[in-house]
């Protein structure tokens, strides 16, 4: 074991020391990397709007690749702390963060303070997940009944009209913004318990939740909306969020043995990567018109993609901008396919990912951008036999090492001198994990 592990190994041991007490195994949301203590000020993280980071609190959702990545480091190492670390903060999320009706509450909206062992509400307290699938397997380990129990509950309160399939991305039975993410989780879900159970209810809600999004889509182009209900920027056009909800469904595909799944993955993919790709610039748009694939510029930066997509955005989290799970998805159904329209896509999205990381360019990145772009290339080296892509990963991994591991820890972003769970250092964990070893980590359910 050399070099990355070591750092992984350093950090995860100084997180799990700065629980709130001895006793405690809820994970922290925050860790000043210079004193390994939770952070003075508990204020709202940079990167995201609300309470979303969980000041004061810890964050089983947005820690997922964290954990996946700790359960890996077990697996490569020998040790059996980093797993058992996992198992004691799943078992306590489980005995305090179950409401009576069965819904796990964590997400968007909810996360558990761990001073004054509660769990803290806001914004409405809507039970939502975006962009993260959870990692089923390790909650299936255990606790089969509970984890069956949410998400047969998850799909009925969000899910409107179960015979259309239309969902909300919050979980109020009423119709509202069905984001294509939040479907991709949903679909998602229900085919990993079908697969485990054999209900084809769950199946047939899946494909009726998935259809739903893949039924909004241009006549001429293909292309899906990322939001078809409520009317707004997001209902006329089609994102890099397409690569979210795409992975999803190729999972999917994959828990159920169904191809239906499959056939929308595709669809929706070759679409947006038909459409959105500008030979004048070699970049992908960010937003295109779903009606005629023509790209659309914003008015102003938000929580939208900007006129071009960019792999080293950081602008608001969460955001609608996926541009390397549009190029993980272009990976898997070239795999499937042998396209030549997936194969010059990925080849792109590599050139784009490496000309604009930050050592080329002087910007700045936060963990999830590394690790993101970071497991793509990997991946697209390994399964190409590009070892020249291979280097170009090794060089970004390092530069990602250099500008945010520090004092034994990593943290968020450049400069911020402090890990927040948030800004997705388990995405580069489990890119970093993957790399060094040569070997993919099993990632519980969990995917990119």
């Amino acid at each position: 074991m050399s070099g990355f592990l070591q750092m992984i190994e350093s950090h995860l041991r100084r997180v799990v020391s700065a629980t709130a007490a001895p006793d405690d195994f809820m994970w922290p949301s925050a860790v000043d990397t210079r004193t390994g203590r939770r952070p003075e000020a508990n204020e709202a993280p940079r990167r995201v709007y609300r309470l979303i980071g969980a000041p004061r609190g810890s964050t089983l959702y947005w820690d997922t690749p964290m954990v996946v990545a700790a359960c890996g480091l077990t697996d490569w190492t020998g040790s059996p702390s980093y797993a058992q670390a996992t198992d004691r903060y799943v078992a306590a999320f489980l005995a305090r963060c179950v409401a009576e009706n069965g819904m796990f509450q964590w997400g968007n909206h909810q996360y558990y303070d761990v001073f004054d062992n509660k769990v803290v509400t806001f914004s409405g307290a809507h039970h939502e997940l975006r962009p993260i699938t959870p990692a089923w397997d390790l909650f299936w380990r255990h606790d089969r009944d509970r984890t069956s129990a949410y998400i047969r509950t998850m799909a009925r309160r969000h899910v409107y009209d179960p015979t259309s399939g239309g969902f909300n991305r919050h979980d109020d039975g009423k119709r509202g913004h069905a984001f294509i993410e939040a479907g991709g989780i949903l679909t998602e879900s229900l085919a990993w318990l079908y697969g485990k159970t054999g209900d084809t209810e769950l199946r047939d809600m899946a494909l009726r939740i998935a259809r739903y999004s893949y039924g909004h889509r241009g006549a001429s182009t293909g292309l899906i909306v990322n939001e078809p209900d409520m009317g707004r920027w997001d209902s006329k056009v089609s994102t890099s969020e397409v690569g979210v909800w795409a992975q999803s469904l190729l999972r999917a595909g994959e828990h159920s043995a169904d191809g239906a799944f499959v056939e929308m993955a595709y669809g929706a993919t070759r679409a947006y990567v038909a459409h959105a790709h500008d030979d004048a610039s070699g970049r992908f748009f960010g937003q295109v018109a779903v009606h005629d694939g023509s790209p659309v510029a914003p008015a102003e930066p938000g929580y939208w993609p900007r006129l071009y997509t960019d792999v080293w955005s950081t602008d608001q989290w969460p955001t609608h901008d996926y541009p390397m799970a549009v190029a993980e998805a272009c990976l898997s159904l070239y795999r499937l396919t042998h396209e030549q329209l997936f194969l010059d896509a990925i080849q792109r999205w590599a050139r784009i990912a490496i000309e604009s990381s930050p050592g080329r360019t002087g910007r700045w990145g936060y963990g999830e951008n590394y690790g993101r772009c970071l497991h793509f290339l990997v991946r697209t080296a390994r399964e190409l036999g590009d070892a020249h892509l291979l280097s170009e990963a090794l060089a970004i991994a390092e530069e990602a090492a250099a500008a945010l591991y520090e004092n034994g820890m990593f943290q968020g972003y450049p400069g911020g001198h402090v890990y927040e769970s948030v800004d997705g250092l388990g995405y580069l964990f489990l890119a970093l994990m993957s790399l060094e070893t040569g070997r993919d980590v099993n990632l519980l359910g969990f995917g990119f």
